[in-house]
């Protein structure tokens, strides 16, 4: 696989108490998680904590086996979640991480993990996308939190904070003897900075010493009669641990230095309302400042391995101040505990002000919910708002904030004015509207090269152009293919989650004429599909097609193994096509899906065949992007041995080009664009080929399978040829009179 994070970014984990690396949230997570003493590790990748799961595979190697630490590559959340039953017999650490919606999978055992409670500590890393940047639905993790009983950590932008908190969550989790969620938004993830770490913690149980019997106590197990003592322990004994703890370690920040108003944030909220209290002239803030010792000695970037830092002339061992000075000129609550909140924290702010405002993003408004709950039973008077200044659905912006607080605030004077302001605010433009450029709507689409194009849009398009007649519905799961909706809409179902959309139309293929062509990956396959969809269809001989893109990654959260994979450490072991024999499928066929009109016709022969059950098709070709990834490392290395090495280009002739562009509607690939033709009698514009393209063939046997013109063309371009090649080539200049 690709690696994600390079040889010397990943060395950065071996570093002790005080030194200073430089990180993204996921890789100082990895490290927090080091110094925590976790023994396990595992998940299932998905935006935004894809790269957290990268950082355990890419450090497996070197740096977590000699720790002796496991990593698991677990092939869905509800495996990872399981995994965390270790923790529940032994003082173990471990955790897993996966995306918000990847909860859903994991319900079921986290259930079960949550009611037996743990003796070592357990986080759960979520990646929280409320903005749905990378995810299909909008949801929130902290409902999850109130009905496992589990607390909901949300960190601030700050990677100091992030790798605090990791820490502190692992202690919070031994603590109250519950799974802690970590939510690790979309900002958070990706955020770059310099951290301050310490030594990583030496493991009593591990790959080298491993545990020599697993204690076993029977009223751990979630089974009647010892679930409902299980449930009055998590309310009456585990959850009042975890409030004390919250409390006594500071978890959540108050800057309270009087006013009648105030304002109770949460997690990367805090940065958001920061800023926008910055634009409004509510809060003093001293930027931190990067020295170092070593810079007067050794002023030239030689040591310094991140980019980011030699472009811009950073010291490569930075030494951070003490953490920034906040003053704000209103009181402000910022809750990194969401769940569960702490009465007594919550009724010192309260404490002297009229009205407050929660700066919650999104609903359920939980948080609004319980902070009125609890300012009722404590006899507050005061006013608390949330929708009357801010909107109460969608991802909060720091333009809603500026907004918001501005209203929120009034003149009233009962915010104190700070006079000194660091920096002036920069100034929005004031361009009139006409002005503005308009930003044309474009769609997501395949990689150049991928070899699920041909398989979902171009063959499917040609198919039916040819058969115009078929009632088709297409249904497409979750992975890189799902963009087939922007461009198959009229025919394209909705969506119902992982590895379930062809039982959704279950019901579908029995009540209606339209027979369904179910498009699934193989790591949706393996992940859920087999279990939730493919078995279900076989059941009940579902008339239907499955098109599965066999691949060879988990492509669209960053090109992880899974057990297709047929190279790497983490090559997988298992093989579609047997399995679906193994399970009884009548009919199983695999295809090259460059080959579109192999494609086509065995799409056909599908089709016809309607008393058999589910029919599989099997189209198997390498994700490109990896496949071109080891495959040019492979093509350098024999160039520089002095091998010959060929690569392939396609073209597009400018004088046999009709300019009617029909290519561009059966292959959408990016490499194919247009221009003005050289002929002043041709009007349209004709197809060109980039140098992005990476040969694959499909412009060729797109134009032979749909009867396109014969404009394409291929070349080779030749390194170290023989001398037979350039014989022929000189000679062929010579004739040509070049």
């Amino acid at each position: 696989m690709g690696r994600t994070y390079p040889a010397h970014e990943i060395a950065q984990l071996t570093k002790g108490e005080g030194e200073v690396i430089w990180a993204d949230g996921c890789l100082a997570i990895l490290k927090a998680l080091l110094e925590s003493g976790v023994a396990y590790l595992g998940g299932y990748p998905g935006a935004p904590v894809s790269n957290l799961t990268d950082a355990f595979l890419d450090a497996e190697e070197t740096v977590l086996k000699p720790m002796g630490i496991f990593v698991a590559n677990n092939v869905n959340e509800a495996s990872a979640a399981a995994m965390l039953r270790l923790s529940v017999n032994a003082p173990i650490r471990g955790a897993v991480a996966w995306k918000v919606v990847g909860t859903n999978v994991a319900a079921d055992a986290l259930a079960h993990v949550c009611s037996s409670g743990v003796k070592g500590g357990v986080v759960i890393f979520v990646g929280e996308d409320y903005g749905a940047s990378s995810t299909l639905v909008v949801q929130k993790t902290l409902p999850y939190g109130y009905n496992f009983g589990a607390p909901v950590l949300d960190p601030k932008a700050d990677l100091n904070h992030v790798a605090h908190l990791t820490r502190i969550a692992f202690d919070l989790s031994e603590a109250c003897q519950m799974p802690v969620f970590f939510l690790v938004r979309t900002r958070v993830g990706n955020m770059k900075s310099w951290l301050r770490v310490k030594n990583n913690r030496h493991l009593t149980y591990s790959l080298h010493a491993p545990l020599t019997e697993l204690p076993k106590s029977p009223d751990r197990f979630p089974i009647p009669p010892f679930t409902q003592q299980q449930e009055s322990e998590k309310w009456h004994e585990r959850i009042p641990k975890a409030k004390k703890f919250i409390r006594e370690n500071g978890i959540n920040e108050r800057y309270d230095n009087g006013g009648r108003k105030g304002i109770i944030v949460h997690g990367l909220l805090f940065n958001l309302a920061l800023r926008a209290l910055l634009r409004l002239g509510e809060v003093e803030f001293a930027q931190p400042e990067l020295a170092t010792a070593s810079a007067l000695s050794d002023p030239s970037p030689s040591h310094i391995h991140s980019p980011f830092a030699t472009r811009h002339s950073l010291p490569s061992s930075p030494v951070p101040r003490p953490p920034s000075q906040f003053a704000f000129g209103i009181p402000l609550l910022s809750l990194h505990a969401l769940f569960p909140l702490v009465e007594d924290e919550l009724a010192e702010f309260l404490d002297g002000k009229d009205e407050v405002l929660v700066v919650e993003e999104g609903e359920p408004a939980l948080l609004e919910r319980e902070i009125r709950a609890i300012a009722q039973k404590i006899g507050w008077t005061g006013r608390i708002v949330r929708g009357e200044y801010l909107p109460t659905t969608g991802e909060l912006t720091t333009d809603d904030l500026v907004k918001g607080f501005s209203e929120f605030l009034g003149n009233s004077g009962s915010a104190l004015r700070v006079d000194s302001f660091p920096f002036e605010p920069p100034t929005r433009n004031a361009q009139p509207e006409t002005h503005r450029l308009p930003i044309v709507p474009r769609f997501p689409n395949f990689c150049t090269g991928c070899p699920e194009r041909p398989a979902v849009l171009t063959a499917v398009k040609i198919f039916r152009d040819l058969h115009p007649e078929v009632r088709l519905e297409i249904v497409l799961d979750i992975g890189c293919y799902i963009m087939g909706i922007y461009y198959l809409r009229e025919l394209t179902s909705p969506v119902t989650g992982m590895g379930t959309c062809l039982a959704s139309s279950l019901a579908t293929s029995f009540l209606t004429q339209e027979r369904t062509l179910y498009v699934v990956g193989d790591g949706t396959f393996w992940a859920q599909a087999l279990t939730t969809s493919i078995s279900n269809a076989l059941y009940h001989r579902q008339n239907c097609v499955v098109l599965i893109l066999e691949n060879f990654w988990t492509a669209m959260t960053g090109h992880q193994p899974n057990p297709s994979t047929k190279v790497g450490e983490r090559a997988g072991n298992l093989d579609i096509e047997a399995t679906l024999k193994g399970m009884g499928a009548k009919w199983v066929k695999v295809v090259n899906p460059y080959e579109v009109g192999e494609v086509i016709r065995l799409l056909e022969e599908a089709w016809s065949l309607t008393d058999i059950g589910p029919r599989f098709l099997i189209a198997r070709g390498e994700c490109m992007l990896e496949r071109s990834r080891r495959e040019r490392k492979e093509r350098e290395q024999q160039v520089q041995a002095g091998q010959r090495v060929a690569e392939a280009h396609f073209g597009v002739d400018p004088l046999v080009c009709a300019g009617d562009h029909s290519c561009l509607h059966y292959n959408n690939c990016p490499s194919l664009t247009v221009r003005l033709s050289p002929n002043p009698l041709k009007r349209d514009l004709i197809v060109q080929a980039e140098q992005t393209c990476v040969a694959c063939g499909l412009c060729g046997s797109v134009a032979h399978a749909a009867k396109l013109c014969p404009s394409f063309y291929r070349i080779e371009w030749v390194r170290n040829p023989s001398w037979w090649e350039r014989w022929q080539f000189k000679l062929r200049r010579w004739l040509i009179g070049v």
